[in-house]
């Protein structure tokens, strides 16, 4: 028996959430290289799709993605970056949704973290997957930022 993620929509099988599932990839992105490479990839999805950065955090988000998957910066390049534009001593904005900000318009998401986890095998695997993931998350994520 499935059950659907209310946050993003995922087909969820039996005793999984979204947030086991993001929790199981942590702890194989923090224990194995071979996996850790997406880890940024896999925090921005799931926080993307689980509607938990603010507008402003989207939009910085949404920046990262592109650099990363369309003008090939590095991780460690946006990771100093990072550091030097959302210290909380540099931002006046919040990084998370906060409770008194309207909940996102829900986007039929058309790959989820359930996805990925059903699909990869190995950690080559899995970082095709989550950068696939990536992808379709910054497509899709755009009417947020236009709209």
């Amino acid at each position: 028996m499935t059950t659907t993620c209310p946050d993003c929509g995922a087909a969820l099988p039996e005793g999984a959430t979204c947030q086991s599932i993001f929790d199981e990839f942590l702890v194989l992105e923090f224990t194995d290289a071979g996996y850790g490479t997406v880890h940024m990839l896999t925090v921005a999805c799931f926080m993307v799709q689980h509607g938990r950065y603010s507008d402003a955090g989207l939009r910085w988000i949404e920046r990262q993605l592109s650099a990363y998957l369309e003008e090939g910066m590095t991780t460690e390049q946006i990771r100093r970056q990072a550091a030097r534009e959302t210290g909380q001593d540099k931002r006046s904005w919040k990084v998370t949704r906060q409770p008194d900000e309207p909940p996102l318009p829900r986007i039929a998401w058309s790959l989820t973290i359930a996805d990925v986890a059903a699909n990869y095998h190995d950690a080559e695997s899995y970082r095709q997957w989550i950068t696939r993931w990536a992808q379709a998350t910054l497509t899709e994520m755009k009417p947020w930022l236009t709209g």
